[in-house]
């Protein structure tokens, strides 16, 4: 006997919605791995949003140059910073009134213009001074007058650092080193990491035959 139209019609209704039913539970929302999907897009989101973005520097960069701003309103910005000191061991000794005395440079220079001792060995002496001032700081005494660079090596400085003591026999009243003909010390800065020294010799006067000039190590090779 043959089914009905409208028979016929009930089945395909009732197809229609059990295939509709399988795949809605196969992949709708409610699915698991729809859930799962879901659940985990969320947490890695949120993970996203609660860590901060990390930018690695450059490799071997520990040092950030300034703005044009900074140059600006600092000349001094591009200057290089001293080196870490342990200020209160030896060979620095810490004073009451805040400076820092470098006690095996202030020791050396007790023996400037001693008697008995040729020039050459002062200004010896001397530039054995400026590289220790030089070691710490990078570079030479601001400018090289002869009060400057005292000024520099008595604690004008940006540790206070005392090089050469401010009541040694060999500084005048106008603060400045003499030497043991009584005249200033002539510095000659060739660069901010070289130095030449002079003495005007026995007769006082600078330009004259008896001048005695003392050029550091690396211009005098690459001079001769």
């Amino acid at each position: 006997m043959k089914p009905s139209a409208r028979n016929s019609t009930c089945l395909l209704l009732l197809a229609a919605v059990m295939l509709t039913a399988v795949l809605f539970f196969t992949l709708g929302p409610g699915s698991p791995d729809h859930e799962a999907r879901t659940v985990t897009g969320k947490a890695h989101h949120e993970n996203a949003e609660q860590t901060p973005a990390m930018i690695s520097p450059a490799p071997g960069s520990h040092y950030s140059p300034p703005s044009i701003e900074e140059l600006k309103s600092n000349p001094h910005a591009l200057d290089p910073a001293p080196l870490p000191l342990a200020f209160g061991a030896p060979p620095f000794e810490r004073q009451g009134n805040g400076t820092i005395h470098k006690k095996d440079v202030m020791e050396m220079l007790d023996a400037l213009n001693e008697e008995g001792q040729e020039t050459e060995s002062d200004l010896g002496l001397l530039r054995r001074t400026i590289e220790s001032y030089r070691l710490i700081f990078h570079q030479n005494p601001v400018a090289g007058e002869n009060r400057e660079v005292v000024a520099a090596l008595t604690g004008r400085n940006p540790h206070r650092l005392i090089f050469l003591d401010p009541a040694h026999p060999a500084l005048s009243a106008g603060n400045e080193l003499l030497d043991r003909w009584g005249t200033p010390f002539r510095f000659h800065p060739i660069s901010g990491s070289h130095m030449e020294f002079s003495s005007a010799g026995p007769d006082g006067a600078f330009g004259t035959n008896d001048d005695i000039t003392l050029e550091e190590p690396e211009l005098a090779r690459e001079n001769s």
